[in-house]
């Protein structure tokens, strides 16, 4: 184990939920012998706007730990925060997406007509897990013809959209809310990996919301840092990625799975599956890819604290000074390129048959 760190910094610990009851609506009382019904159903509608309120503040306010603002709808299903600082991250990383692809939003072979509108030009888009919704609204802007749904746990997208834009809460791991005669023409699912516990039931779920001959595309980030060079095995790094790969296996939500999709796609029924990989650097060592290579370490840099926190004290019963001083090493290496370490983004996607 690299220096910085003590086995004794290892434990467990197990995450605690909260049940919320509702009461019963009030029941409006005739004493007029006509008007009751009008009555009960305003003092019904009432209760429902009272109780709509509160839900909807209880999701927007969110729950503090360590610091951080958790989501509070379906509270812990994921395990990062959504506070301003990771909303920002999440938009520096659809930034650092858009170097990796040199401004496309999509590697799936989708038809666009722009001067009419084809039986191939996706019309229904659906954006699982939006997070702040960059790419819907700029999948929306770049093609007004289609109509763009962005769901997500957190309600953290703009309230000002595209008009062929808008964004639902949902839970992309339990049954989705569209019907059967709202199939999508592309599903998207970008960085998905800390909140997903079973792959191949979204891409199930993808694959039967999906229209005949439509597509849906995986964008993720191996959550591993890869490096050749003699010693590594031994590195803070090395040693925080051990630890996280081991803490997330144990809540059945293992971060390190990109490289899977390919094969759950596959057996969800999909054709025409292909997977690109592209390696990126960490920081500025390979001078050839400064730019993405900066927004990897700023990424590192702003990330490890919000996937580590909540993690390491839940899972491991880890206290603040260990998480810290571990991370703080973490960083150290990153910064003066102890290490030339590199991650790995695989974009996977496949087609359902047209004539399913």
């Amino acid at each position: 184990m690299a220096s910085g760190v003590s086995a004794d910094d290892r434990g467990s610990a197990q995450a605690n939920a909260n049940d919320t009851n509702l009461a019963s609506p009030p029941l409006a009382e005739d004493s007029s012998g006509g008007s009751a019904g009008a009555r009960s159903q305003t003092a019904s509608e009432a209760f429902l706007e009272e109780i709509t309120q509160s839900v909807s503040a209880s999701i927007y306010e969110g729950r503090y730990e360590n610091g951080r603002r958790y989501h509070a709808y379906r509270e812990g299903a994921y395990p990062l925060p959504e506070d301003e600082r990771e909303q920002d991250r999440l938009d520096l990383i659809q930034h650092w997406f858009g170097l990796v692809l040199k401004g496309e939003l999509y590697r799936a072979p989708l038809k666009f007509e722009h001067d009419e509108l084809s039986s191939e030009t996706p019309r229904r888009v659906l954006d699982v897990g939006t997070g702040t919704g960059l790419w819907a609204l700029d999948f929306a802007d770049a093609h007004p013809e289609a109509q763009v749904i962005g769901t997500d746990l957190s309600v953290i997208q703009p309230e000002w959209t595209a008009p062929n834009c808008h964004f639902i809460i949902d839970d992309a791991e339990s049954d989705w809310v569209f019907t059967d005669r709202e199939s999508f023409d592309y599903v998207h699912v970008r960085y998905l990996y800390p909140g997903i516990a079973d792959w191949a039931r979204l891409w199930q779920q993808s694959f039967e919301h999906l229209r005949p001959g439509g597509w849906a595309e995986s964008q993720e980030i191996s959550a591993w840092f890869y490096s050749d060079e003699p010693g590594f095995e031994h590195s803070n790094i090395q040693y925080w990625q051990e630890t996280m790969d081991d803490a997330t296996s144990r809540i059945g939500k293992r971060f390190n799975r990109a490289h899977e999709q390919k094969e759950h796609m596959i057996k969800a029924g999909f054709v025409n599956v292909t997977q690109e990989i592209i390696q990126i650097p960490m920081g500025t060592w390979d001078k050839q890819n400064l730019e993405v290579g900066k927004c990897a370490l700023l990424n590192a840099f702003e990330g490890l604290a919000p996937t580590s926190l909540a993690i390491f004290s839940r899972v491991l019963d880890w206290d603040m000074p260990q998480i810290e001083t571990l991370l703080a090493a973490v960083r150290n290496e990153f910064l003066y390129c102890k290490w030339k370490t590199h991650v790995k983004f695989y974009f996977t996607y496949g087609q359902k048959p047209a004539d399913d």
